[in-house]
């Protein structure tokens, strides 16, 4: 009997032995080299909340409209319609204008919430056009080829070809046009034109001038969804 019990004994030990010291644990290194974590920024979310739907139906009419009548401006952002009291106004790329709530009601027609819609996508594609480059809004002309016929070479006074004198005083005169038309982009001015497209006088941007301006210094949720709001 104590030949079979006697085998047991170191089993036992060596359970128990397992049980009362403790496992050895891997130590981590620290985030930071000078062992302590790094502080990050608190982020404060700004809240807002959903808009009603008359307001928010409003907007996306309004906008929808606007971009129907204008087709070329090649764009078809998302209106979006914050529940917010305070007027704000912002575009976000070429895919969204958000707008609280607070301005559309200060809207009193439906002419002056066109205008301040409309204002707003001249300045998102005035940005774009901006961020394009010369060479991608448009493809550039190349410049008129001077073949001679015949004996017509240039002489002490240049060729006496007046048709390609005239094509290239065209071309010059294009590139010009073009050059200045890049840096006199007006957003109050083409605001104008998608109003009028639209079929709202193009006086309702008056109007609502005063309104956004106060708006401008409201960018609560701009700041917050990364958008942009651009005085003018």
């Amino acid at each position: 009997m104590s030949r079979c019990t006697l085998p047991i004994v170191p089993l036992l030990i060596f359970i128990f032995a397992g049980c009362v010291f403790e496992e050895s644990k891997t130590e981590l290194v620290p985030p930071s080299p000078f062992g302590f974590a790094p502080a990050t920024p608190a982020v404060t979310p700004v809240s807002f909340a959903a808009a009603t739907v008359s307001s928010a139906a409003r907007v996306d009419s309004l906008g929808c409209k606007i971009i129907a009548a204008n087709r070329q401006l090649g764009i078809k952002p998302l209106f979006r319609t914050i529940g917010a009291p305070d007027p704000e106004i912002f575009h976000r790329g070429t895919t969204e204008v958000i707008v609280t709530e607070g301005l559309v009601k200060r809207c009193t027609s439906d002419g002056q919430l066109a205008a301040v819609l409309s204002l707003e996508l001249a300045k998102m594609v005035g940005e774009r056009e901006t961020a394009a480059g010369p060479r991608v809004r448009s493809a550039e002309r190349t410049q008129p080829l001077d073949v001679p016929v015949g004996n017509d070479y240039g002489g002490s006074f240049g060729s006496s070809d007046q048709v390609h004198r005239a094509e290239l005083a065209k071309y010059e005169y294009e590139l010009r046009k073009k050059a200045e038309s890049i840096h006199a982009f007006d957003p109050q001015a083409s605001a104008r034109t998608y109003l009028t497209a639209a079929g709202f006088a193009a006086t309702e941007l008056d109007a609502v001038c005063p309104m956004l301006n106060s708006a401008a210094d409201n960018r609560t949720f701009a700041k917050q969804l990364g958008g942009e709001t651009v005085k003018q």
